[in-house]
């Protein structure tokens, strides 16, 4: 008996494992997408805004970050896990956790200052003006701002919740409402929603993924409607949060409801696939620059921000202003998503170049990405 419950034990650990890798290589590859959606949009016919006009952008954001809200929830659930009590996480763990979150943003809000300095946009000399003008700038990387909200959201929640996802889904949902958190997040609770759900997903789903691969013909089938739908209401899809100044309650139910499907179907769709793809790239070096590069995202996330927004972006527009050529637009869609797409591939190799030789020196690690 004492053999079999060692021997289950190990499977366990071994599950856990192999799940950590996969969820580790769907980041990577998520992390993926969002370089090549930023690449779409800076090269785009339509500049940077708004991004949804462009048919390639508006399909990546359809479930990118959706997709990488929802790991940073999953993985969250398993780091309060290894505390004996939510109390003790906040104590103990919360701190250095926000400020990795935190610090980041003050860092490359600084090194975007930096850039537009060297693009000779005008910048405030004032001491107030200066501060507010690296608030915005920090609070542009917009992504760790939401993670650091929702991250104090839930650990609040969970002093309520008692493990029974019956009793434990109301506070969630009624929590939704401190996700709108004026000058810190982006007042809209659809990232919270997916952060919730990977969190959901890990805490009380105790089935195997693969238990529901089998559905992905009828979820495809929403996706492919919903999109259809978002793209061809009468009035422009707006981002993924809200702008009550313009969006009627009408829009807002509609927008927002097919963003939340979206979302939802999309990164099912991403999880299966990259699921259906592993065992064919399991014997390649891909599988396991992933697997490796995959528990980094957040410093690829970072360093791509000032790579490709704020130096390849400005670089490109130039190009094109003084050449009148778009090349990355001129030829048709097919050539543009071929380009685009090598172009995100070396942008990606040339940023986790960078990210490593950043981590390899503890003083700029500690100063740039709160590690080390």
């Amino acid at each position: 008996q004492t053999d079999r419950q060692t021997d289950r034990q190990t499977d366990r650990q071994t599950d856990r494992q192999t799940r950590n890798v996969y969820l580790d290589i769907v980041k990577f590859f998520t992390i993926f997408l969002v370089i090549w959606g930023h690449v779409v949009q800076q090269t785009s016919n339509v500049s940077c805004w708004p991004v949804q006009e462009d048919s390639v952008v508006r399909l990546i954001y359809t479930m990118h970050m959706p997709l990488f809200m929802g790991l940073c929830g999953y993985f969250f659930y398993f780091s309060i896990r290894k505390w004996p009590s939510v109390h003790a996480y906040v104590l103990q763990k919360l701190p250095s956790r926000l400020a990795g979150l935190i610090i980041p943003m003050i860092s490359f809000g600084l090194i975007k200052i930096a850039c537009d300095v060297f693009w000779n946009t005008p910048i405030p000399h004032a001491t107030f003006p200066f501060l507010k003008y690296w608030y915005s700038s920090a609070k542009g990387i917009w992504f760790l701002g939401d993670v650091a909200v929702n991250t104090v959201i839930v650990l609040l929640i969970l002093y309520f919740c008692n493990g029974n996802f019956r009793h434990d889904w109301k506070y969630f949902i009624l929590a939704a409402v401190l996700s709108m958190v004026p000058y810190v997040s982006y007042k809209s609770p659809h990232m919270y929603f997916f952060f919730v759900a990977g969190y959901c997903l890990a805490a009380y789903v105790k089935s195997d993924f693969r238990s529901y691969i089998k559905y992905w013909k009828w979820v495809l089938v929403l996706f492919v409607a919903s999109y259809i739908a978002f793209s061809n209401m009468p009035w422009p899809p707006e981002d993924f949060w809200y702008d009550y100044h313009h969006q009627s309650i009408l829009r807002l139910a509609v927008n927002d409801g097919l963003k939340m499907i979206l979302g939802i179907t999309g990164s099912y769709l991403a999880l299966v696939l990259m699921y259906k793809l592993l065992p064919y790239i399991k014997r390649t070096p891909l599988y396991h620059l992933a697997a490796r590069e995959g528990q980094y995202t957040l410093d690829i996330y970072l360093v791509q921000i000032i790579i490709i927004e704020k130096l390849l972006g400005p670089f490109y527009k130039l190009l094109v202003s003084q050449s009148g050529v778009n090349w990355m637009n001129e030829y048709g869609l097919f050539i543009k998503i071929v380009s685009t797409l090598l172009l995100a591939a070396i942008l990606l190799g040339f940023v986790i170049g960078i990210s490593n030789l950043c981590n390899k020196n503890h003083y700029v690690s500690k100063m740039l990405f709160w590690r080390g």
